[in-house]
């Protein structure tokens, strides 16, 4: 091979290695760049119109509004009964959370420590969760129905009560009885993800505590709980965000009744916009509410993030 051959081999090789590693380096944003564009289309095309929408005063969907500056975030932190609404939602996020991780970790520990039941209970757990909103709203509506319910036939003819109750109806119990309604729906879910939590914790700890004379009780406190804190902690922080956010089963069992009893912030939002055909002032609201939620979050893995 002559000497001009083998400059013109190596300038080859060399643009081809230049043009692998090009390739190599521009691979991930060529993965990643369908769903930059998926997100930009569906999230912050649709929020920056949002946001644009709470400074007009649009009413219907569709039309211009004039521009009236920061009036309609004036009009939101003045209202009475978006402030209510948060109230509303406060219990609800905390209700949920309090009986779905009762509910999840009675389960997830119950069928960690049976083997025998854990495959078919598995399966059959997860049903709740599985069943679309819609169809829940609608035989919970059933069974609770204050005049052919289930509910009022069993407990008539039990002679447990009197007369029939109402309880979505009721506005003592609404927002209870649909916490419960929703974590009886939602609450398989977290026990899938707490079982597969607690399946990763060496059995040789239990094993040397039990040894050390630990009851159960302290083996939940001093080995299962500080061995699931990354597991609590993901599910703590996207768990109250999507608790936040339910609107379809609020909506579908009581539409924010009874004398808006459960009307909780994304049901006002709802009503704001397409009922009351207030859509810059519905808009406000979710740009406010959105805010508080980012702070919620910034705070929550600034505090709650474990520290290992």
């Amino acid at each position: 091979m002559s000497e001009r051959e083998a400059v013109l081999m190596v300038a080859k090789q060399t643009r081809v290695r230049k043009k692998k590693n090009r390739i190599r380096k521009a691979m991930p944003y060529l993965l990643v760049g369908p769903l930059v564009i998926w997100i930009l289309l569906t999230v912050f095309l649709p929020l920056s119109s949002v946001i644009r929408e709470s400074f007009y005063s649009t009413g219907f969907v569709g039309t211009q509004g004039d521009f009236v500056g920061f009036e309609n975030y004036m009009n939101v932190f003045g209202s009475a009964a978006y402030w209510g609404a948060w109230q509303k939602s406060l219990l609800w996020v905390v209700g949920n959370m309090v009986v779905q991780t009762i509910l999840a970790f009675s389960v997830a520990l119950l069928l960690n420590n049976n083997r025998k039941i854990s495959q078919m209970a598995r399966t059959w757990m997860i049903i709740p969760w599985v069943i679309p909103t819609i169809v829940v709203a609608i035989f919970w509506q059933w069974i609770l129905n204050g005049s052919y319910g289930v509910l009022n036939d069993v407990l008539l003819s039990l002679n447990i009560i009197g007369e029939p109750l109402n309880l979505l109806g009721d506005s003592t119990w609404s927002l209870f009885v649909i916490i419960f309604i929703n974590s009886w729906h939602w609450f398989p879910f977290l026990a899938v993800i707490l079982l597969a939590g607690l399946s990763g914790i060496p059995k040789e700890l239990y094993e040397a505590s039990a040894m050390d004379g630990a009851n159960k009780w302290q083996e939940f406190w001093k080995i299962t709980l500080p061995s699931l804190q990354h597991t609590t902690f993901a599910l703590g922080l996207v768990g109250t965000l999507w608790m936040f956010n339910i609107f379809d089963l609020i909506h579908s069992l009581t539409e924010g009744g009874p004398a808006g009893t459960t009307t909780t912030v994304p049901v006002l939002i709802y009503q704001e916009a397409f009922e009351s055909y207030n859509l810059g002032n519905a808009s406000a609201m979710s740009v406010v509410t959105a805010l508080f939620l980012i702070m919620f979050a910034v705070l929550f893995v600034r505090f709650a993030a474990p520290k290992d």
